[in-house]
């Protein structure tokens, strides 16, 4: 009964540090809790209090097709639950590498916009602003969910460490929308 219990802890803080949350569809929010549902199909990222949406926005995600990302080279943006690890207030001066993705190109700050959402997972992609609006609403990141500066402060303001973020291909319960609720 001990080794059990020391297994099932040791499994516990290996997914806690694995730096991917515990990926599982079984989630539920709780009542009045606030997490982040993102929708590829739709392009869209909803901010909801329990069941209920509260806000959404448009976004581009990754330009590689599929549910599951394996590596940093196949810009695809993963689908599963995640755990939120913090904001990072001013993104400004963060610089994009494009040797990371060995691609041409000098470093260059500013490319991250005035906001940055990351969550724990294995390929350092994380939910940003944009110094390139005309991007949004197309499958163009390396991975990465992208908003305009303004809807990333809007909702920063809800964001917390520990929040919930759930990634879905499409969702089948509700109609395909693009306008803001």
């Amino acid at each position: 009964m001990k080794k059990a219990l020391i297994i099932i802890t040791m499994f516990s803080l290996l997914m806690i540090y694995a730096g991917e949350s515990f990926a599982t569809s079984k989630w539920q929010p709780r009542e009045g809790e606030k997490w982040i549902k993102i929708n590829k199909e739709q392009l869209r990222l909803t901010l909801y209090k329990g069941q209920d949406p509260l806000k959404t926005w448009q976004i581009a995600i990754g330009k590689g097709r599929g549910t599951e990302k394996k590596s940093r080279f196949d810009l695809i943006t993963p689908t599963g639950t995640f755990t939120i690890y913090r904001v990072v207030q001013d993104a400004t001066k963060l610089v994009y590498d494009p040797a990371w993705f060995n691609e041409p190109g000098e470093p260059e700050a500013g490319v991250y916009g005035s906001k940055l959402i990351s969550f724990y997972n294995n390929w350092q992609i994380a939910i940003h602003g944009t110094n390139n609006p005309s991007s949004i609403g197309k499958w163009t990141t390396h991975g990465c969910i992208r908003l305009r500066n303004g809807d990333i402060e809007d909702l920063v303001k809800d964001v917390t460490p520990k929040m919930k973020l759930v990634i879905v291909e499409r969702d089948e319960n509700r109609k395909f929308y693009k306008e803001t609720i």
